[in-house]
């Protein structure tokens, strides 16, 4: 192993060694998967808890997503038409510091309330960016927590729904994605929010279900979130809504070659697929 890989891999201290050579050991005999680094099977391991068959699931999974669903994981040009729109539309922020138990935060909200440029799959496409630029910067955390605040949002938007995008993202976050997800904070709860839940509930796992938590008002949240780490807007001491997007939009424009580079890097092979069902996978394209 090289110097910088050795770098790399102090950043999951407590990632067993012997759990890392046994998913190195997998992937040689699995002929359609990347041959990914130490530093990045460590990240997988370090979301499942060390569980090395739930590894090997994420693993199979996040890059079957990225290989299979192009619409979201090519043409990621931070600097296109499509993500400039989306930028002026919806913001995506990682908050400053972290909660009690270690963990890190993100926060997102419309910009704007006028949904006559609202295109779902591409603001999809652009939380899942930013999503990666999340766990590529700190996906050691001890835990991860989600807050989506509905403010401007009404039943325009509603009305733009793309279900079969929404299925893919939220099998992307929920099978995929190699963080530990802890917390989902819905704030400043929407009317028609039963409504919204019983479009996605479906897609939604027991135990993320049961993350969970809705907030008409703050007093709740303040206590599951320090006021330090919130926006101006919901009450908290962080900046306001527009500082935090400014600032987060800044990492996003200096990883614009990283989002590049991403797109062609370890794919799946499907010709080399052993010959078994892909049953975590089944509906998902067809």
């Amino acid at each position: 192993m090289d110097s910088a890989q050795t770098n790399e891999l102090t950043q999951w201290p407590l990632v067993d060694r012997e759990s890392i050579e046994k998913i190195t050991q997998w992937l040689t005999a699995q002929p359609h998967l990347p041959q990914i680094q130490e530093h990045e099977i460590a990240q997988f391991l370090h979301a499942n808890y060390g569980n090395e068959e739930a590894t090997q699931r994420t693993i199979e999974n996040y890059y079957t997503l990225r290989t299979n669903y192009r619409d979201c994981f090519t043409d990621r040009d931070v600097f296109n038409d499509a993500m400039q729109t989306a930028l002026r539309i919806m913001m995506f922020t990682i908050l400053p510091g972290e909660t009690k138990e270690g963990y890190k935060m993100v926060y997102t909200r419309l910009l704007t309330s006028d949904a006559s440029h609202f295109n779902h799959p591409q603001i999809l496409k652009f939380m899942t960016m930013c999503l990666d630029l999340w766990v590529k910067l700190e996906g050691n955390a001890k835990g991860h927590i989600m807050l989506m605040d509905m403010h401007g949002m009404h039943v325009g938007h509603m009305t733009k729904m793309n279900m079969a995008a929404v299925k893919k993202h939220m099998f992307y976050v929920q099978d995929a994605l190699p963080i530990r997800l802890k917390q989902l904070h819905f704030i400043n709860v929407v009317p028609f929010m039963n409504w919204l839940m019983s479009l996605v509930r479906p897609l939604l796992h027991k135990e993320v279900e049961e993350m969970i938590n809705m907030h008409v008002g703050l007093g709740k949240l303040h206590e599951d979130i320090p006021i330090e780490c919130l926006p101006n807007e919901v009450g908290g001491t962080a900046g306001s809504v527009q500082e935090l997007h400014d600032s987060f939009k800044e990492k996003l424009y200096a990883n614009s070659e990283w989002f590049k580079a991403t797109e062609s890097q370890n794919l799946v092979d499907e010709t080399k697929r052993p010959p078994k069902p892909k049953k975590f996978m089944f509906g998902l394209f067809g």
